[in-house]
């Protein structure tokens, strides 16, 4: 798996509003990946021995942490793929905030049990909605390119003491709990 996705700097993010507002498909119903009611994904991923679950499936990995991006540092991971495929929730924990950036990218971040904090970037929708529990493999959001046209992928940040400015770099993360995926 490669490939790079070559993003402009992000702006700074808009004034807090919500977006979305469907559930993240909890009920367990439907198989992982498979798509509910009006074509919209819902069931949950599985979910590794410790309590997490991958954030997305079938991807590729782009630019990762540290790439530069002009002024500033890329802070997270980007894992392409197809529009509309299931973006989950990496760990038990609640949606902080759900936000549009400036530039149009659909953002959620969320607390998980650990008290690390996920930051998902440029989904096409937004399952869920702030103060929502979620648990690992719920689906939260779907893949797209909202802020970044003609780039599909999942941009994911691992706030691992819970601030935006304790991003760390998420690849380890990655490994640990997407390793079905990247076999």
């Amino acid at each position: 798996m490669g490939g790079s996705l070559l993003l402009a700097p992000a702006p700074a993010l808009a004034e807090d509003t919500h977006v979305g507002g469907g559930n993240a498909g909890t009920s367990g119903r439907s198989e992982p990946g498979k798509a509910g009611k009006g074509g919209k994904p819902s069931g949950r991923s599985s979910s590794k021995g410790d309590g997490m679950a991958c954030p997305t499936r079938d991807f590729w990995v782009g630019d990762g942490f540290g790439a530069d991006r002009g002024n500033r540092r890329h802070l997270g991971i980007d894992l392409g793929g197809d529009r509309g495929v299931p973006i989950y929730a990496v760990e038990d924990g609640r949606i902080d905030r759900t936000k549009r950036q400036e530039n149009g990218a659909l953002q959620i971040v969320m607390r998980g049990v650990s008290g690390s904090k996920f930051y998902y970037g440029h989904m096409d929708e937004v399952l869920v909605t702030g103060g929502q529990r979620v648990r690992a493999g719920d689906v939260i959001g779907t893949m797209g390119d909202t802020g970044s046209p003609g780039a599909v992928h999942l941009h994911f940040e691992y706030w691992k003491s819970g601030g935006e400015s304790d991003a760390i770099d998420p690849r380890p993360l990655i490994e640990r709990i997407c390793r079905d995926e990247l076999d």
